[in-house]
């Protein structure tokens, strides 16, 4: 009779009810189309996604920098290790779904008074006793406690594995955007150099009038003064290039001045590609990490809906045990030796002052709030997005229109030299036009660096590159 209604629980086990409400994933009407519109030379493909996006740019000490970063990186290797965490609980979790087994053995000799109530044969002063066994529980998901906890893990581990790939992804848009300001530092630098030289020759020039008596000291003073303020901003600049180098070390995992003699050398900045590949707008909710992120986090609240319900109901466990005792070893393998048991547990609360209930309306409310947090991060996916591509698209426009500007503006040096030279036109026309020339030509370097910084986080926000790194995971 036992054995049959434990059959029959077990059956009714297997045809048990999961609470809580079953998992959809939000849909999130986007659109296909960007709302920022292309600007001059920008032009935006919407067929490509941005995979490996650095390569385009064709520097091969970038590409060897990035491959070093994500295998080194500190950021990286604690996500990695959250990673592992997060698959251990989950398989902690479905663990659940299984007996819980365990043996056991036991040697006793007991010395037994012969004045005590404990003797049972007089004269017996001492008395052996040996026993093994083998335990089982189990615990019947009725309720599907443990599948909603189990489906939590799995949610939980896919958003750990999601939450690496984002720091994957910052990792290398920091790498790469301190790579392009090192490299704009140090045409920086050289332009300083070069405007050096441009004073030092105008410098000269106004020596020589003033050593034939046709200007007086104050124009030599000028010249010197303008030189000497180009000079000043020298060591401030370098000081820029090595904190930038000192950074992209550190992001490869290594000691700050590892970097120094590789990157020390001046290098041009790369050309940016001629069509920035965006995919389509939809496209971001299945790419960038934290809306992946997100969602998975969404998905585990609204598991752990179902784990509170089930908590209001009863928890049937089958435990079953077989073994042997017996008071002399030789017996201990015999039929008579033979001990066994099996039963059944049932373990409900009935009254606990509406705490279960109440923690089913906690998990309700955790479950609103990560729904509305899911939102909020594509709302702002989309704010970065949208915003990097204006930004991209204007920053051109202002290089094109320093470019323009340098031409008149080196025309005009030029004129006033030559006016200057022929005493047609005094010192400070001169210095003015050189004034102007020097901060123009600052200018189109920060652009230049500008676009390729923008670039970066432009693709940072359209979550392209990890997929290069990392395959598919899903658990096991």
């Amino acid at each position: 009779m036992t054995i049959r209604i434990l059959l029959s629980l077990t059956c009714l086990s297997l045809a048990g009810c999961t609470l809580g409400p079953d998992y959809s994933a939000p849909l999130s009407d986007v659109g296909d189309e960007w709302f920022s519109s292309e600007d001059g030379e920008v032009k935006l493909d919407t067929q490509s996604s941005p995979n490996a996006w650095w390569k385009q740019l064709k520097d091969p000490t970038l590409n060897t920098l990035i491959e070093q970063a994500v295998e080194e990186n500190k950021d990286i290797g604690v996500a990695a290790a959250n990673v592992t965490r997060a698959k251990a609980l989950r398989r902690m979790s479905a663990a659940e779904f299984y007996p819980a087994i365990g043996v056991g053995a036991d040697a006793t000799k007991e010395g037994i008074s012969q004045r005590g109530t404990s003797s049972q044969f007089v004269g017996e002063k001492e008395r052996n006793s040996f026993s093994t066994s083998l335990d089982a529980s189990w615990e019947i998901d009725l309720f599907g406690r443990i599948a909603r906890s189990t489906e939590a893990a799995d949610a939980d581990y896919e958003a750990a594995i999601e939450e690496r790939r984002g720091v994957l992804l910052a990792t290398i848009a920091e790498l790469v955007s301190n790579y392009y300001q090192v490299r704009g530092y140090q045409k920086r630098i050289a332009i300083a150099e070069r405007n050096i030289e441009l004073l030092r020759e105008t410098e000269s020039v106004a020596e020589s009038r003033f050593n034939a008596g046709a200007v007086s000291e104050l124009d030599l003073a000028r010249a010197q003064g303008e030189r000497e303020a180009v000079e000043a901003t020298l060591p401030s600049l370098r000081a820029e290039m090595m904190a930038g180098i000192y950074r992209i070390s550190v992001l490869t995992g290594q000691m700050p001045e590892t970097h120094v003699a590789t990157l020390a050398a001046t290098k041009p900045l790369p050309m940016p590609p001629d069509q920035v590949p965006v995919g389509l707008r939809s496209d971001l909710l299945k790419r960038r990490p934290d809306i992946r992120q997100a969602e998975r986090m969404l998905a585990a609240s609204n598991a752990q809906i179902g784990v509170a319900e089930a908590n209001l109901f009863p928890q049937l466990s089958l435990t079953g045990a077989v073994g042997t005792d017996a008071r002399y070893f030789s017996d201990l393998f015999t039929v008579d030796g033979l001990a066994y048991s099996i039963g059944s547990a049932i373990n409900w609360s009935l009254f606990e002052g509406g705490a279960l209930r109440a923690d089913i309306a906690r998990a309700e409310a955790v479950n609103l709030a990560t729904l509305r947090s899911y939102e909020q991060t594509v709302l702002l996916a989309l704010e970065e997005t949208e915003a990097a591509l204006i930004r991209y698209g204007k920053e051109w426009q202002t290089l094109r229109r320093l470019l323009a500007t340098l031409k008149s503006r080196q025309r005009a040096h030029n004129i006033a030299k030559l006016r200057y030279e022929a005493g047609e036109e005094d010192f400070i026309a001169i210095l003015d036009a050189e004034r102007t020339l020097i901060g123009i030509r600052n200018d189109i370097i920060e652009s230049e660096t500008r676009i390729l910084v923008n670039l970066t986080q432009l693709y940072k926000a359209l979550g392209g590159g990890w997929q290069v790194w990392e395959q598919q995971e899903t658990p096991s």
